[in-house]
């Protein structure tokens, strides 16, 4: 069942603060070239976000596979970008295929890995959904219906859809409220190396299984997450929830450590692209309290790119018209200048307001693909092709 997505805007202004890094020589090599595409789109009558800090912080001792990760992956080597409009839910019915050409498999690492370290599940919703896109492909060659091949996007799913397993590692299991439903569910430690180990040990897995399949085109990272594929997001708006991963240990350092890790195992994957929902950082500080630091999200965007090259699609879940102000407003201008690939997902129904809008707004930012809320087949089939058409003109890289 897809979780939903939690859609917070915290107001203008992030809170910055110095984490004395040491070791983010590689990200800083990009502030440079990001502080002038952002002056560049203020000349044009832009307001660019702050720079964020270029200073380093001594963290946790990171795991073994993230420390060694192998180089940035050629883009020779890269399956193509994920273009034009996506059906979040599933293959997209036959009468939208013409401007519907992609689609999300939800993938629970508890129903992926059921067994404690142990092999993938074999007909998994993964395996399912490649054997659906290649079903759709091969009816559309039949028919000579010249739509292009459906791609596939598997959104991996940590958080309160890791397994019991995988909970206990670490400490143990820790009780959330998700402030969107209002219901409670458990996540694993994931900032813990014990709860790193075994995430790396699926990702790592899904890549020998899925790498060299033609339809799988993305994968999102998820170590991080708690409810929703998110993992920026620490549900701070139920105070009851940071003090909760306090209690358990989190902490600032080993959060921004999780953050890294799971973005830098990224070429695990050598022709996959892999994704990253940003948004305004919650941060967590050690009382407890909390704030939002866009800095350090538009740091990670940067790191991402430092390290994945055009692997790294930078995407956001929250699209909707009149867009997020803000934080999430100055985060939208550093993707902007960071440029392709990029793909959103809209808001739900209830807060999208204009459909062919927003997907005008997500093609005028540059975007490759925009995720369609569940009632886009409310509409006729034509009246996205045009949207359609946007997002697929757009570059690339």
């Amino acid at each position: 069942m897809r979780r939903a997505t939690v859609e917070t805007d915290h107001g203008k202004g992030a809170v910055t603060r110095d984490r004395g890094r040491e070791n983010r020589s590689s990200r800083d090599r990009t502030v440079g070239l990001v502080t002038a595409l952002l002056l560049a789109l203020a000349a044009c009558g832009q307001a660019a976000p702050s720079t964020p800090p270029a200073t380093a912080s001594t963290t946790p001792t990171p795991t073994p596979s993230a420390a060694a990760h192998p180089s940035p992956v050629a883009t020779a080597g890269l399956k193509p970008v994920i273009h034009g409009l996506v059906d979040r839910t599933g293959p997209p019915p036959a009468a939208f295929l013409g401007s519907v050409t992609n689609f999300v498999v939800d993938a629970p690492w508890s129903e992926l890995q059921p067994d404690p370290d142990g092999p993938l599940a074999s007909d998994n919703v993964i395996d399912q959904a490649i054997a659906a896109a290649q079903t759709l492909n091969a009816g559309s060659a039949a028919a000579g219906a010249g739509q292009g091949t459906v791609d596939l996007k598997i959104r991996l799913m940590a958080g309160v859809d890791a397994p019991d397993w995988a909970k206990q590692l670490g400490g143990g299991p820790v009780t959330l409220v998700n402030p969107q439903s209002e219901t409670s569910g458990t996540i694993g430690r994931f900032w813990t190396s014990a709860f790193g180990q075994a995430y790396d040990d699926l990702w790592s897995k899904l890549a020998t299984a899925y790498d060299n399949v033609p339809a799988v085109h993305e994968i999102t990272v998820a170590r991080c997450m708690t409810f929703s594929d998110e993992p920026f997001l620490r549900d701070t708006s139920d105070p009851s929830n940071a003090q909760a991963l306090v209690a358990a240990g989190f902490s600032l350092a080993a959060d921004e450590q999780c953050q890294e890790q799971e973005i830098a195992l990224g070429t695990t994957w050598r022709h996959t692209l892999v994704g990253v929902a940003f948004n305004p950082y919650q941060a967590i500080q050690p009382d407890g309290s909390t704030s939002t630091d866009e800095a350090f999200t538009a740091s990670m965007m940067e790191y991402c790119r430092s390290e994945l090259g055009s692997q790294c699609v930078l995407e956001n879940n929250s699209i909707r018209t009149p867009p997020l102000a803000g934080a999430y407003s100055n985060m939208y201008l550093t993707m902007e200048a960071l440029g392709a690939p990029i793909t959103f997902q809209t808001a739900t129904e209830d807060k999208i307001g204009n459909l062919q809008t927003t997907l005008s707004w997500a093609a005028g930012l540059g975007a490759d693909a925009v995720e369609l809320p569940q009632q886009y087949v409310d509409q006729p089939p034509g009246s996205l092709q045009a949207a359609a058409s946007q997002l697929q003109a757009n570059p690339a890289t």
